[in-house]
Formats: C-alpha cells, sequence, structure tokens
C-alpha cells in the first residue's frame, strides 16, 4: 500500500531530545493503514532510525478517510526508555515479538532485552 503523508507541524523538544511530528494520511477508497507500516514509511521519509520512532497516536475519524496521527522521533535509546510506557514501547513492535514480549512479562519472566534497542 503507498502511503501518501503529509507533514502538519514539526517541532524540536531539546528537553527531551526529541522531534515531535503531526502528519496526515489520506487513505480514500483503502483500509486504515498499518502501525507499522506507517512507522517504517516516516522512518524513511524523515531519515530516522526506525527503533527510535514512536507512533503515539493514530486516530480516524468517523465518516473520513483521513489518518491523523502523531509520532515521535528520540536522538537515543536511554530517553526512549524513560519517556515511553511500555505498552506504547511494545505497541511500536512487529507482532511477531509483541506476542514474545507480553508472554514473558505475563509468565514474570526477564523481557527487556527483548526490546532490541541496541
Amino acid at each position: 500500500m503507498s502511503l501518501n503523508i503529509e507533514i502538519v507541524e514539526e517541532k524540536k523538544n531539546p528537553l527531551i531530545n526529541r522531534k515531535e511530528i503531526t502528519f496526515k494520511i489520506d487513505h480514500f477508497g483503502k483500509g486504515t493503514p498499518n502501525r507499522m507500516d506507517v512507522k517504517i514509511k516516516l522512518s524513511a521519509m524523515l531519515g530516522s532510525k526506525e527503533k527510535l520512532t514512536i507512533i503515539k497516536k493514530l486516530k480516524t475519524h468517523f465518516g473520513t478517510a483521513d489518518l491523523f496521527g502523531v509520532v515521535y522521533i528520540y536522538e537515543n535509546t536511554e530517553d526512549l526508555k524513560y519517556y515511553e510506557p511500555f505498552h506504547i514501547q511494545v505497541r511500536n513492535l512487529p507482532k511477531e515479538e509483541r506476542s514474545e514480549i507480553i508472554k514473558a512479562k505475563k509468565k514474570k519472566e526477564p523481557y527487556k532485552h527483548l526490546f532490541n534497542y541496541d
């Protein structure tokens, strides 16, 4: 699926060492795009590392074919781990990795190494 992404707003947050970008995707005649597809396209478009790109929010308004979203691009993994909650970090992983981390957490086994940030 080819995604036409339009950057609505881009600002730098120097306190947290990240870029905060608001974007819009018009997906008329198609289903809502997958979070991972959007993440891969945005990181390629903005020239950032995929591991340091976090999609915070995706929202489609009822009756429209416009998807609005917010993405954070961190400069390093330490800031990402500190500022992003566990569920957001897990949500931004491929499905296979996601299920593996959730299973390990439920069994109370170590799981932080499964994020592969390094």
